[in-house]
């Protein structure tokens, strides 16, 4: 795959622009600002460690000679997620806006304590709802820009254990796809990136800190590089407003969603997984 165009090549703008990411602290969301400032992007830079954010900031500002704003906010509070937003009111060359930032939990719905789910709502929905529609009045106005909504393979692909994970995820292809079709020949554009299994600290943080990689084959696992990658060039080309990076994980989508006989098999395949899980659990008392 080849390498991206510099910014101005890349957008066609005429002065520096603005990346706003959230969960830009590590995984995902630092690989995307990594590679912006690369591009000649200032970045706005969002996350809940401060003092992480500021270690990158300073690295990011003296590698490429851009600006970069940090935020310390967390999303899961309706006051924080209004706080972001009028720091992106103020931004008038605002060009990207990532919705990086989600979490994961562990465990069946009616055993998870509700605190954690409403607050994935905040952060799966409520954040990137309010994020997008401020960033809208600014891009559409300059008649160019660029929305990133990052969701997952698991919203196609369902297991038990992960229900408002993927139903928030789906969400957010939904969501995209409807605001791809309102901002139709505005110049905007708009992505809802859907990676499979990263080599991030998702899974090693939170609920999934004593999640078993191992139980994961090493070919599944991709990199956040390559799917930054694969996420700005399938942007750049404009034809997909869902993307899943990966041809192994678009085939597996495909498969899933068109093989009832392989949609029977994974759901045996998962619950033999949770059988062996849950004896585990109990030969451990």
């Amino acid at each position: 795959m080849t390498e991206l165009k510099k910014k101005k090549a890349f957008w066609d703008f005429n002065e520096p622009g603005c990346a706003v990411i959230t969960g830009a602290s590590s995984g995902l969301g630092l690989c995307f600002a990594n590679k912006l400032a690369e591009l000649g992007f200032n970045l706005v830079l969002v996350a809940r460690r401060s003092e992480r954010l500021h270690e990158i900031a300073t690295r990011l500002q003296s590698e490429f000679s851009i600006k970069c704003e940090i935020i310390r906010a967390d999303l899961a509070l309706a006051k924080d997620i209004n706080k972001v937003s009028e720091s992106i009111k103020q931004i008038s060359n605002l060009d990207f806006l990532i919705n990086n930032a989600g979490f994961a939990t562990q465990g069946y719905f009616a055993d998870v304590p509700i605190e954690k789910d409403m607050n994935m709502l905040h952060v799966h929905m409520a954040a990137p709802i309010q994020f997008s529609h401020t960033a809208l009045q600014i891009m559409i106005k300059r008649k160019h820009g660029a929305i990133i909504n990052v969701s997952s393979l698991g919203a196609y692909i369902l297991t038990p254990g992960n229900v408002l994970y993927d139903a928030t995820k789906s969400f957010l292809i939904t969501f995209s796809e409807n605001l791809k079709a309102e901002v139709k020949g505005l110049g905007i554009k708009i992505q809802a990136l859907c990676p499979g299994f990263v080599s991030t600290e998702f899974h090693e943080v939170g609920d999934l800190k004593n999640f078993d990689k191992s139980a994961v084959p090493d070919s599944s696992w991709m990199t956040p590089e390559s799917v930054v990658l694969q996420s700005l060039k399938a942007l750049e080309k404009n034809k997909r407003t869902v993307f899943i990076p990966g041809r192994k994980k678009r085939f597996t989508k495909w498969l899933y969603t068109n093989s009832s006989l392989v949609r029977y098999l994974f759901q045996r395949k998962i619950e033999e997984i949770e059988k062996s899980k849950k004896l585990r659990e109990a030969n451990k008392v």
